[in-house]
């Protein structure tokens, strides 16, 4: 229980650290399930489990709260769950690494709105934007040529030193490179007008916690800008691309962004692209009250 209050894991992330075989662990899920206390959800062929939050009106919430408080102070599985969460971001770390393929022109579905893109981010007055999951840069690029101040945060310093490689290429020198895990960027609050975050989320293994730092992150009436996949089933997704979520529900999206304070929330769909047929674009706008 203490364990799934601190992250969504996988069942053979459980296993891991729990060092227990699969019919014991099946067994306890089923049983925390039963009782309301675990919930279950499933993404393609894996299924994840997390603590349902514990209902401080009703005293077995309050037991529960008490328990899990207590067993933080003495948690032996601290350093196993530790390097299971590093290890899904080093997973997608090292496919970013070694693939310069991926962040390129031609191999991201629904690349093909570059042209569209630049004459969009010239027509927004020239504010303070972060690209959160920068990669090689592409978006930041353009926003940076457009006029705006830019800021470019990723995980992996091989990507950063591709987005300052197509900087050069372009003739521009005023961007800000970062390298950071975008759950916890480290800078200051309120300092940005825009966020963007392009095919990125879904390789968070929080993506909600990198939308609570993107609402600490903009400024008073500052908007925040997903552009994604929405929900599908190609699991080859994972092991190719690096993917942790197989896409997003639009209908949950909106209610976590509103949730974590955002206003004025705004998604559709705009399709398809003819070399990626089975996966549809997300596209998702939110304001910071």
């Amino acid at each position: 229980m203490w364990l799934l209050s601190q992250a969504e894991l996988a069942v053979h992330e459980l296993q891991a650290i729990l060092e227990w075989g699969q019919s014991r662990l099946s067994t306890q899920l089923g049983i925390l399930r039963s009782e309301g206390l675990v919930q279950l959800r499933r993404e393609g062929k894996w299924s994840f489990y997390a603590t349902v939050a514990p209902d401080a009106a009703r005293p077995e919430g309050r037991i529960l709260r008490e328990v899990l408080d207590a067993w933080e102070e003495e948690a032996t599985d601290r350093p196993a769950l530790r390097r299971i969460l590093e290890a899904r971001t080093q997973e997608g770390l090292q496919h970013f690494d070694s693939d310069p393929a991926y962040m390129g022109e031609e191999s991201v579905p629904a690349r093909t709105w570059e042209i569209m893109a630049r004459s969009l981010f010239a027509l927004v007055p020239p504010c303070r934007i972060i690209d959160l999951g920068a990669g090689d840069g592409i978006l930041g690029c353009m926003a940076a040529a457009a006029g705006h101040k830019v800021t470019l945060v990723d995980l992996s310093a091989r990507q950063l030193e591709r987005a300052r490689e197509r900087a050069h290429r372009e003739g521009l020198l005023d961007l800000t490179y970062v390298q950071s895990d975008f759950t916890s960027t480290g800078l200051p609050d309120g300092s940005f007008d825009r966020i963007l975050l392009s095919q990125a989320l879904h390789h968070a293994s929080d993506p909600w916690a990198v939308i609570q730092e993107s609402h600490r992150l903009l400024a008073h009436d500052g908007w925040l800008w997903i552009l994604d996949l929405s929900s599908h089933e190609e699991e080859w997704m994972r092991a190719t691309l690096g993917d942790f979520w197989l896409g997003f529900d639009a209908g949950q999206l909106t209610r976590h962004l509103r949730d974590l304070g955002f206003s004025e929330i705004k998604t559709f769909l705009p399709g398809t692209d003819s070399r990626h047929i089975r996966l549809s674009a997300l596209c998702a706008m939110a304001r910071k009250a």
